[in-house]
């Protein structure tokens, strides 16, 4: 909202595709990666996860439509309300994902049980061990407890944010690096440091749904809830925020969502497919390095 109200809209964008990018790759190849150095094989609800993509399947084609119409030579003064148009279909649907996966098919998404959630190293007493061990966490706080320390949470955050809004023009122009790599890796790893560290935590203590339910379920928040509330309010806002995120990074984020869905498709995970992930990231943070 910050960077919205200073226009910084290229910003913004690349924030958004960034965070859900960082959350696929770098996050979630990470969770694979140090789950799997400790684990041979790690076990997921697959039906689950298959239903979360199939989501961000969805929204990464609402965000290339705008991008794709344009090339086409279509009016660019169709791009807002296309855009605008868009962005209350992902509300939309971000409102049934939240019903889908809270009240009707709430039970897609319970964690795999813990005696086949993971299959240990040979020898790996430590492991084996520990699986056995595996208990479901208790909720240490009440829902007014965790509502009261969420608004406190966001308080504090709120001017920090536009700190670091603030200053992004400054670090560009200081450091000679483009708007690009800021706002699609930089910010979204320092903004997603917390949930990175959560569901690297969880994912060595085998709890792959709910390390998942981070990544993944982070992404599809992203791309159902906060890319269309950005649009929208910009549109309050009097902000000409729209859904074209240009074709290099609208191509990544299609390419991301695909290689992701290949990884997720067995409801399993290894060390090895946490690595591509990782060095997909990499690949990604070097094109927009040398932009």
């Amino acid at each position: 909202v910050y960077a919205l109200r200073e226009g910084l809209t290229e910003v913004v964008k690349g924030s958004l595709v960034g965070s859900i990018i960082s959350n696929l790759l770098l996050v979630l190849g990470m969770c694979f990666f140090c789950g799997g150095l400790k684990y041979k094989v790690q076990r997921f609800s697959a039906t689950g996860a298959r239903a979360q993509y199939s989501l961000l399947l969805l929204a990464v084609l609402a965000l290339v439509i705008p991008t794709v119409v344009l090339l086409t030579g279509e009016r660019v003064e169709m791009e807002l309300l296309m855009s605008r148009s868009c962005a209350v279909v992902l509300a939309i649907l971000y409102v049934c994902y939240l019903v889908f996966q809270l009240v009707t098919h709430k039970e897609m998404f319970t964690a795999v049980e813990v005696g086949e959630s993971a299959e240990p190293w040979p020898n790996s007493g430590e492991a084996a061990g520990d699986e056995a061990e595996v208990e479901e966490a208790e909720a240490s706080l009440s829902k007014g407890a965790a509502l009261v320390l969420l608004i406190l949470a966001t308080a504090l955050v709120a001017p920090l944010s536009e700190g670091l809004t603030g200053s992004v023009q400054g670090v560009t122009k200081e450091l000679g690096i483009s708007q690009s790599f800021v706002g699609i890796i930089l910010l979204p790893i320092v903004g997603n440091a917390a949930e990175h560290t959560t569901a690297v935590t969880v994912a060595v203590k085998n709890k792959m749904d709910l390390s998942l339910g981070v990544a993944l379920g982070s992404s599809t928040q992203i791309a159902l809830f906060v890319v269309p509330f950005t649009v929208i309010a910009g549109w309050v806002m009097g902000v000409p925020m729209d859904l074209n995120f240009h074709v290099l990074p609208a191509s990544i984020l299609l390419l991301t969502v695909l290689i992701v869905g290949s990884c997720i498709n067995d409801g399993e995970s290894h060390w090895l497919e946490g690595a591509a992930l990782i060095a997909a990231y990499s690949l990604i943070a070097v094109s927009f390095w040398y932009m």
